[in-house]
């Protein structure tokens, strides 16, 4: 006999709030990351999202759809990592020794486009959740791209193969690295292959950056682009989460491939506007500004170094700016996983320092 407990549409997703319904006690379970609740499941696209509960039990259950990879952690550690092709459930044999737990459940691949899908988390018929974890006083959000993702952290860069599903490991990125090792609650909005102005080789030019920002499940295809205007419920609700710290790394798309190149004012307009907009959304917010080195011109680090000087000159106080090095030896020259541990290691006392978490 499974207990079981749905997803269901009167979820708040707030981090700090939620709704019970009759079929489901949303107290059991701690979602992190943007989700959609519907009616009997949650959806996401996001890299890194999360659900996290307290339980003791002899064998879990997990119903999921949509093509995706997950990691489940007990008390920290890695359980299993597995994969979920079509609407299937996953049972997983659990210690059983009655003391309680705390399970992680974790998305380390991205869905653009597409998404995941969360019908429903049961144990065995002697089991039973716990109270439930609790959100963290820190908070962290990562707006970025392939580099933020951990597209092809365990892969290399002379693999020529598409094994771009393989290879992502969010979990392995810098980003959830870093709120890990924190204990923040955190969000990765972050899309492979996508600019501020300009995507990677222009593809899907129009869904950058900042239309996708938008949404609770942003993974469109371009036949979806006029649905969106028709559901303006797909839009995220920005009061259900108020980072404290945000980490800005985007732009290697806009300078990067096949030229033309992304116009470096409109970037730097779009840029702005975006940092304008978040500090009216999250009052108080602070801002980390990232860059590396890009092949072939190098034109990320003047031009963001630039937006940093401008914000200053405004009266801005509230941001730093850093200039990273990583070894992109991973699939398709991305960082691996011990670079991705790296930056994790060079933006944790800058995120800190922003966060006045450094002595807490």
């Amino acid at each position: 006999m499974i207990r079981k407990f749905f997803i269901c549409a009167a979820l708040a997703v707030s981090a700090f709030s939620a709704e019970v319904s009759k079929v489901f006690d949303a107290k059991q379970f701690l979602f992190s990351g943007r989700w959609d609740h519907a009616a009997e499941f949650s959806r996401t696209s996001a890299p890194a999202a999360m659900v996290q509960f307290n339980a003791t039990a002899k064998m879990l259950e997990i119903e999921l759809e949509g093509r995706s990879r997950w990691r489940l952690d007990q008390d920290g550690k890695t359980l299993e990592v597995f994969v979920v092709d079509r609407k299937s459930v996953k049972r997983i044999k659990l210690a059983g020794d009655k003391k309680s737990h705390r399970y992680r459940l974790i998305k380390i691949s991205e869905s653009n486009p597409g998404g995941a899908i969360l019908h429903r988390i049961s144990l065995d018929a002697k089991g039973s959740f716990q109270e439930p974890p609790k959100f963290a006083d820190r908070r962290i959000e990562f707006i970025g791209d392939s580099f933020t993702v951990g597209y092809g952290v365990e892969g290399d860069v002379n693999d020529q193969q598409d094994h771009v599903f393989e290879t992502t490991n969010a979990s392995k990125s810098y980003a959830f690295l870093l709120a890990d090792g924190y204990k923040a609650d955190f969000q990765v909005n972050a899309f492979s292959g996508r600019g501020i102005v300009r995507n990677y080789d222009n593809i899907v030019p129009e869904w950058k950056i900042p239309r996708l920002y938008k949404f609770t499940v942003p993974g469109f295809a371009p036949e979806d682009v006029a649905k969106t205007a028709e559901n303006p419920s797909m839009y995220w609700n920005f009061e259900q989460f108020h980072p404290q710290v945000i980490v800005v790394f985007v732009g290697i798309n806009d300078f990067q491939g096949n030229p033309p190149y992304g116009d470096k004012d409109e970037f730097k307009k779009s840029y702005r506007e975006m940092l304008t907009d978040l500090r009216s959304r999250h009052p108080g917010v602070k801002f980390l500004l990232v860059s590396t080195k890009i092949w072939p011109n190098d034109d990320l680090t003047p031009v963001v170094k630039s937006i940093f000087d401008e914000e200053k000159a405004a009266g801005n106080s509230d941001l730093e700016f850093v200039e990273v090095h990583t070894e992109n030896r991973g699939l398709h020259g991305h960082p691996t996983e011990r670079s991705q541990q790296d930056l994790a290691g060079t933006l944790r006392p800058i995120v800190g320092r922003l966060g006045k978490w450094m002595n807490r």
